[in-house]
């Protein structure tokens, strides 16, 4: 069962997976999450192997560099987000609706702090091979290297591929962010084929699994009628792509 770790304020949780002695975190946040991370390691007697990036964006990548110098960790990112996050610098976003267009001067102020990736993942990993569990999913909408973790117990970590509305609760919400919204609508779609248990995301907490299904034939808040059922990519299925290459550095 992942346990989410929240930074103050911000509310961007990190996941830990512990499985007996080893775990995984989904996410980073901000620095202030890795003394709590690294309390709950101790508690629980586990070694951090992987850190799996779901996406770039700082508040997402805060504590990776202090929690791979404190453990060991690699830190993982997928390849089409790498170079972002290796160059850091000031973040560009594209609101999808009023809230995001209020919202994005307060988060692009500053510049971000590259971090240096251990592991750059294909559209499909399967993360046993690199210390951690399940599987990764490319899920590109949010940014261009967007990706989720589904775990074995088909509980997925969706990062910010998806938020959660206010009403009803634990509704499933598009992102506030897209770099391609067609390809975060499709990524949505993948999402709701590949869960089978609980929908984590990164901000305010867990959606309803039946409310991300209803995105298959509901109109998209962000958009008004249009309709939710799309083709996949050009790029190959979201989710649902064949295993890509790994640069392992």
């Amino acid at each position: 069962m992942p346990v989410p770790v929240t930074a103050p304020r911000r509310r961007c949780a990190a996941y830990l997976v512990v499985d007996n002695n080893t775990a995984m975190l989904v996410d980073a946040s901000t620095r202030t999450i890795a003394p709590k991370v690294l309390a709950k390691l101790a508690e629980a007697g586990a070694e951090l192997k992987l850190i799996v990036l779901t996406h770039y964006h700082y508040d997402h990548v805060g504590a990776a560099d202090t929690l791979r110098d404190a453990t060991g960790a690699r830190v993982a990112i997928h390849r089409l987000d790498a170079d972002a996050l290796r160059h850091g610098g000031k973040l560009r976003v594209n609101p999808t609706r009023l809230q995001a267009r209020i919202l994005a001067p307060f988060i692009t102020r500053g510049d971000k702090a590259p971090v240096i990736p251990d592991l750059e993942f294909g559209d499909d990993e399967d993360l046993q091979q690199h210390g951690g569990f399940g599987r990764s999913l490319w899920t590109p909408g949010h940014t261009a290297g967007s990706q989720c973790v589904l775990l074995p117990d088909g509980t997925v970590l969706a990062g910010d591929a998806l938020t959660e509305g206010i009403l009803p609760p634990h509704s499933a919400a598009g992102p506030l962010f897209a770099e391609d919204s067609d390809a975060s609508r499709s990524s949505i779609v993948a999402i709701a084929s590949a869960a089978n248990g609980k929908v984590s995301v990164a901000h305010r907490g867990w959606l309803d699994p039946r409310s991300l299904k209803n995105w298959q034939h509901e109109p998209d808040p962000a958009r008004g009628r249009d309709s939710l059922s799309w083709p996949p990519s050009q790029r190959g299925q979201p989710g649902l792509t064949q295993p890509g290459p790994s640069s392992h550095k």
